[in-house]
């Protein structure tokens, strides 16, 4: 499902700008997707993060989105948490995210959002066949009807008042002593995140804020640690509590402790979820966390703690946001108050349904300022009071291989080797209670599969996971 090589998923269709990304292709999607679109009220919430780029895609989808009969509210630069917290409480039936997210600059992407959440594969894949078909000539419009068709909107200041329903500020400012170190990457959350840690209190240094002369990015924009050296320094040399790191839409948080270590993805989302089940194991009838099959065995140990329900979904957003709503309507429906949250642990982001159903980082950031000042600890005591987990990763070249075949046997192989090996899509999982477990993921995004392992200890996690990857090329060499 690659046309032109863009790369098609129910995370957004991405490319390289100007090669197979380009005016014409954009302006197709935007037509093909407005020609497929189920709901009579044709309204869309469009928005971007701040790659240079994203002005031509945008003036090449609101053409588009035009030429096909919608009504379009644009948000302008903005993080994808709050476009799509403002689809949803302006009830717009689609959006349109540009954004490459945590892709290299010469990347940009097209997030499609329907009713509930991102299009399912079989959307895309109706989207992804029309675009041939799309004569351009056909679709044309008046510039006059742009006026007429475009309402601007900043969707930031009601997003910002419904954060603060969920922490209690008053009594969080007059505690905030905290110094936060903020490295936005020059990214869609600089317009929300300081501003946000600063009316909670907070003393806000940011740094990589701005794009450079020449409208490149001051960092590679994925928020990992070999990107973040810029923030590491500035905290352990500025004496600063916490750090935080967002990718260019700001769906990812990266933490840097106090003792200027870059935690692991999924510590952030640790820390809201143990305060969470803290406080309110005894508010609900039924609590339930929702995350994916590479997220931390912590989560299996915090659920256990608290008697709480885990779920664990395929990677990607989109089950996670489909899971809570189904969820939220069953508890609903048999008149349970429960209470529903989750997240990836791999982006740091949190979703909590009741607030914003999506990674969001911007969100994770306050809770974190929250959690510190409520508990009256460093951050560096709190995650080492976590449970503790080491994980390790492999990644195999597949191009050209047929990903069924590797998956079958490599499954088939297990098996025979006495694993219990439960299979959801392509991914495989397998392992030891809450021990150690080794994910087999066929990537969405690149020709790769990867191999995620988490253990006990740091050499069992290396072992399982060098030796699942070996099984797997073993595997791949016999389907020559």
């Amino acid at each position: 499902m690659q046309p032109n090589n863009l790369i098609f998923t129910f995370s957004g269709i991405r490319g390289i700008v100007g090669k197979n990304l380009n005016y014409e292709i954009v302006k197709k999607i935007a037509i093909s997707f407005g020609l497929c679109f189920r709901n009579k009220d044709k309204k869309v919430i469009i928005g971007r993060d701040t790659r240079p780029s994203g002005e031509l895609i945008e003036k090449a989808i609101t053409e588009g989105l035009i030429a096909t009969g919608f009504t379009i509210t644009n948000v302008g630069v903005c993080p994808t948490p709050i476009i799509i917290h403002a689809k949803n409480s302006l009830d717009i039936p689609a959006g349109i995210i540009i954004t490459g997210s945590h892709n290299p600059q010469e990347w940009n992407g097209i997030k499609l959002l329907s009713k509930t959440t991102y299009l399912s594969n079989s959307d895309l894949h109706q989207i992804s066949n029309n675009l041939n078909k799309i004569d351009l000539d056909s679709y044309h419009f008046k510039n006059s009807f742009l006026s007429q068709k475009i309402v601007n909107l900043n969707p930031i200041p009601e997003y910002v008042n419904e954060l603060f329903k969920y922490i209690n500020l008053e009594q969080l400012r007059k505690q905030n002593d905290l110094n936060v170190a903020i490295d936005t990457g020059a990214g869609a959350g600089k317009c929300a995140t300081p501003q946000i840690l600063e009316r909670m209190g907070c003393k806000v240094k940011v740094i990589n804020n701005n794009l450079l002369d020449n409208s490149k990015f001051p960092r590679e924009i994925e928020p990992i640690e070999k990107n973040l050296n810029d923030l590491i320094v500035e905290v352990r040399q500025g004496d600063y509590d916490i750090g935080f790191a967002h990718d260019s839409d700001a769906d990812r948080l990266a933490i840097i402790g106090d003792n200027g270590v870059c935690y692991p993805e999924d510590v952030g989302l640790a820390l809201i979820t143990e305060n969470y089940l803290k406080k309110h194991t005894d508010n609900y009838d039924k609590i339930i966390f929702v995350t994916n099959l590479a997220s931390s065995l912590m989560f299996e140990v915090l659920a256990e703690k608290y008697n709480a329900q885990i779920i664990r979904t395929p990677i990607g957003e989109r089950f996670l946001s489909k899971e809570m709503n189904s969820l939220l309507q069953e508890c609903k429906l048999n008149n349970e108050n429960c209470l529903i949250f989750g997240g990836e642990g791999s982006c740091g982001g949190v979703m909590l349904p009741h607030f914003n159903n999506t990674r969001d980082g911007i969100f994770a950031a306050a809770k974190i300022i929250e959690i510190l000042i409520s508990n009256k600890k460093k951050i560096s005591n709190l995650v080492s009071l976590l449970p503790k987990y080491y994980a390790h990763r492999e990644k195999i070249d597949v191009l050209e291989h047929n990903i069924d075949f590797i998956i079958n046997q490599t499954k088939k192989e297990l098996i025979d080797e006495g694993e219990i090996v439960s299979q959801v899509g392509w991914d495989l999982r397998f392992g030891k209670d809450k021990d150690w477990f080794v994910l087999i993921h066929p990537s969405n995004t690149e020709p790769i599969i990867r191999i995620i392992c988490e253990a006990k200890r740091k050499s069992l996690a290396r072992i399982y996971c060098q030796t699942t990857a070996e099984l797997v090329k073993l595997v791949i060499s016999k389907s020559f």
